[in-house]
C-alpha cells in the first residue's frame, strides 16, 4: 500500500462515523493514524449543503482523512459489505498537500517559548510562508503592569501559512490548537486531479 492520503466523506453524524472508524481500526489492530475534518475545521458543506441539511432534506457528512490502508478497509466495510448501519460512501479523493493560516499574539515568555519551539520545529518540515520569522518585543518600562493594561513588558507575535505534508499539517495544528492565543484558520486540503 501507498503512504498517500485520502479525503473521505461519509454520510453520517460525526460522533457515530467516528466511533464506528475508530472501533473498525481498533478491532483490526490498525494503529494508523486518521484525521476527523471536525477536529480541523474542515467542512465539505456548501452553503446549499449546508440549507438541504438544516430543512432536513439531506443528512449529516463526516469528512476524514485516511491513509489508502484504511480506505481499503471503509470501503469493503461500507460499500463491499451493502451500507452498514446507515452509512454511505459519499466521495473519495486522493490529496495533494494540506495549508493553514495562523496567527499568534501574546504577553507570556513561557507561552512563546512554547509557541516558537512548536513553529520552528514545523519549519524543517513544512513550507511556512512568509518565512517564520516571530516578532519579539521588549518594553521594560511595562514590567510589573497588570494583565489587561495597555502596556506589556513582553509581546510574541507570528503569522503566517503553513503547507506541505498531511500527516504534518495535522500534527502542527493539534499542537497549536491548545493555545487560546492562536488564532488559526481551518486546514485546507488540495485534491490531486
Amino acid at each position: 500500500m501507498d503512504g498517500h492520503y485520502f479525503k473521505v466523506v461519509i454520510a453520517g453524524h460525526y460522533d457515530f462515523i467516528r466511533g464506528f472508524i475508530n472501533g473498525l481500526l481498533t478491532g483490526r489492530g490498525i494503529k494508523e493514524e486518521s484525521f476527523f475534518g471536525e477536529d480541523y475545521n474542515i467542512d465539505d458543506e456548501r452553503t446549499f449543503e449546508m440549507l438541504a441539511r438544516l430543512a432536513g432534506v439531506r443528512g449529516e457528512h463526516t469528512v476524514i482523512i485516511v491513509k489508502s490502508q484504511v480506505l481499503e478497509i471503509i470501503r469493503d466495510v461500507i460499500v463491499g459489505k451493502g451500507e452498514k448501519g446507515g452509512l454511505n460512501l459519499v466521495s473519495v479523493h486522493r490529496i495533494k498537500d494540506a495549508f493553514f493560516t495562523f496567527s499568534i499574539q501574546t504577553f507570556s515568555r513561557e507561552i512563546g517559548k512554547e509557541l516558537d519551539h512548536i513553529l520552528t520545529e514545523a519549519s524543517s518540515g513544512l513550507k511556512i510562508e512568509p518565512p517564520y520569522a516571530p516578532q519579539e518585543k521588549e518594553t521594560p518600562e511595562g514590567r510589573g503592569v497588570e494583565a489587561y493594561a495597555p502596556l506589556h513588558d513582553y509581546e510574541f507575535q507570528a503569522e503566517g501559512s503553513i503547507s506541505g505534508d498531511c500527516a504534518k499539517i495535522f500534527h502542527c495544528y493539534r499542537n497549536l490548537k491548545h493555545y487560546e492565543v492562536v488564532d488559526l484558520g481551518p486546514v485546507e486540503i488540495n485534491i490531486e486531479k
